[in-house]
């Protein structure tokens, strides 16, 4: 466990410890990507509208209504449009759906930690990209500021100091998720 998950509160802490591994492979995979090429940018917006159609479709299911995370697809969706690569830049093949159990009453709560931590990532992203990406880069989904609010009302739910091995677990599977679809539009690029 790193020192900064060991500060953080209980469950979050957790969380951050479980996912640490899949959190860097995800992170592996998308930094090969160079966010201010068109090309590659509209691979990573592709990615995460892929993952989150089924991860946000999944917690619709699963989620309390009043701590259902703000849908992202949208924003994700004009910024591919502002590109030039909505619609046919997209793949044929259907939008992969996230199978994952519902394991207990609070199992949503590691998928919408990982969504809303990934908000954090987008900050620093649009910083980075601010100062050399051609001007009037579509940026929409990373200077969201829904998420980042989100995020913010969720952590006092985040400092429970109870075991929730089904957000463990949840949290997971949602990396293992975007990996796949990581994996995927990558692998549709090279080719």
């Amino acid at each position: 466990m790193t020192a900064r998950c060991g500060t953080a509160p209980a469950l979050r802490a957790r969380l951050r410890a479980a996912t640490q591994d899949d959190h860097q492979e995800l992170d592996d995979a998308l930094g090969r990507l160079d966010l201010a090429d068109r090309h590659d940018y509209a691979c990573f917006l592709r990615v995460q509208s892929r993952a989150r159609i089924g991860v946000e479709s999944w917690l619709a299911r699963c989620c309390p209504p009043e701590w259902l995370p703000p849908a992202q697809t949208g924003l994700i969706e004009a910024d591919l449009a502002a590109l030039g690569c909505a619609g046919s830049d997209t793949l044929d093949e259907d939008v992969p759906a996230f199978a994952h159990a519902d394991e207990g009453p609070v199992a949503w709560l590691g998928a919408a930690w990982v969504l809303a931590g990934s908000s954090l990532g987008n900050r620093m992203m649009e910083r980075e990209l601010t100062g050399r990406a051609p001007e009037g880069w579509p940026m929409q989904f990373l200077r969201d500021e829904t998420m980042p609010a989100f995020f913010k009302a969720l952590r006092p739910l985040l400092a429970s100091d109870e075991i929730n091995p089904g957000a463990e677990r949840t949290a997971r599977a949602v990396f293992a998720h975007f990996s796949r679809e990581a994996d995927r539009q990558l692998v549709a690029i090279a080719a």
